[in-house]
């Protein structure tokens, strides 16, 4: 098939894409200039940027962006670090190598509702195994999940041990894609091990770790499921992320235009983060 004829193919297909999310984003953002409420149908005012300056002083949903903020670069920085290490481990032969592969990868095809529930038992304070454990090398208990100090860290947890595996697996096909050329010269040269690993692999393996990374970023912001599973934002408001709070705004208070706006804000924040991110690393470089 031609190049002309290909574009023929996905050209409508994009114009449609693009179009559809054009009309949503500035319906959405017409209605967070609105007073919706549930609680009053059919009541409608509009009230131009109130909803926004509203955010900007609710003291809980500030606090809800910082847990999110926090939450995001904890999980995707760990996530990444562990990732690699794992996928340079998978890279080598070994017995088994398959086996491992197959296995390391299950975390990924659970629901997060099955990883939510799953880990709410193995973190019970009574009977779970997360305290049993910690009995066995003689530590006391722990509330992983009614500790206000703990809980947010549980959740990290249960995100990582989910999505890791994730990483790991783009992260072993860019290693796969990588020529062979550059590490075996540096091994003829004398380098020694680590430092092929820091000088000629991971400058190589640079742009698809920040675009997994991204992915990551991405959905660690939006994480709603193991939230609401494991802790619906308890205790005292220590887990609720800034999609939960929408969520709640929405579906408990019945504020439809302010859980709007809280949805347009963290959509507002996320892709200016994300362009300054693929500015920095994909901006070209000076010659000479």
């Amino acid at each position: 098939m031609t190049k002309d004829a290909t574009t023929l193919f996905y050209r409508p297909v994009m114009v449609f894409m693009g179009a559809v999310s054009v009309v949503v984003t500035v319906y959405v953002l017409w209605l967070t200039v609105q007073n919706i409420s549930l609680l009053r149908p059919g009541a409608q005012q509009f009230i131009g940027l109130d909803n926004y300056a509203r955010l900007l002083f609710d003291m809980r949903g500030l606090s809800a962006l910082g847990r999110t903020v926090l939450f995001t670069v904890l999980a995707t920085g760990i996530e990444l670090v562990l990732g690699l290490s794992i996928a340079l481990l998978l890279d080598r032969e070994f017995a088994g190598k398959r086996v491992v592969r197959a296995l390391i990868l299950v975390p990924i095809v659970m629901t997060p509702v099955v990883v939510g529930l799953t880990w709410r038992f193995m973190f019970d304070p009574s009977s779970g195994m997360a305290n049993y454990l910690l009995s066995v090398i003689g530590f006391g208990p722990v509330d992983w999940l009614g500790s206000t100090n703990v809980a947010l860290f549980s959740l990290l947890i249960a995100d990582i041990w989910q999505w890791t595996p994730f990483v790991v697996l783009l992260t072993m096909a860019s290693l796969e894609a990588l020529p062979g050329d550059p590490q075996s010269a540096a091994r003829v040269d004398g380098a020694r091990e680590w430092q092929v690993l820091w000088h000629i692999t991971l400058p190589m393996l640079q742009r698809a770790l920040l675009v997994v990374g991204v992915i990551r970023a991405i959905d660690s912001i939006k994480a709603f499921d193991i939230f609401y599973i494991m802790t619906r934002g308890g205790p005292a408001l220590s887990t609720e992320t800034l999609n939960l709070y929408g969520y709640i705004a929405a579906f408990t208070n019945f504020d439809i235009s302010y859980a709007l706006t809280i949805a347009m804000v963290l959509t507002i924040l996320t892709n200016v983060a994300l362009l300054a991110v693929y500015g920095l690393a994909f901006r070209p470089k000076k010659s000479g």
